[in-house]
């Protein structure tokens, strides 16, 4: 019974440690500004099942964020607006989930980028 409680307290430790050192947490550390090059990879994915090829969405977002608005409000805003270009499209050829992440990313990247 002690081998398994002091193997548990282990598991537990190495757990908590990993998330040592990580940003975001209880001090209020903002996450790191995401590059467009980091907008891209986190967006770009490998076809799934319904053959929905991510490089046509991630691309269009990855044109619009290599200049991006300076006000947050505006960036966000442009997101939206690229999304709905593209909403109608992507919705018939199963590529809503791809276009539902890169929304999600652009706000990422935007709010990302506002040290306000």
């Amino acid at each position: 019974m002690a081998v398994r409680t002091s193997l548990l307290a282990a598991v537990l430790l190495m757990l908590l440690a990993g998330c040592a050192g990580q940003g975001g947490g209880l001090g209020g550390d903002k996450p790191p500004v995401m590059t467009v090059t980091d907008y891209y990879e986190y967006c770009s994915a490998l076809p799934g099942p319904n053959a929905c090829l991510s490089d046509p969405i991630c691309n269009r977002f990855k044109q619009e964020l290599s200049q991006p608005p300076t006000e947050l409000s505006a960036c966000l805003t442009m997101c939206r607006k690229t999304g709905d270009a593209l909403y109608v499209a992507n919705l018939t050829n199963g590529c809503a989930g791809i276009l539902d992440r890169a929304i999600d990313l652009c706000d990422q990247f935007c709010r990302r980028r506002d040290r306000s």
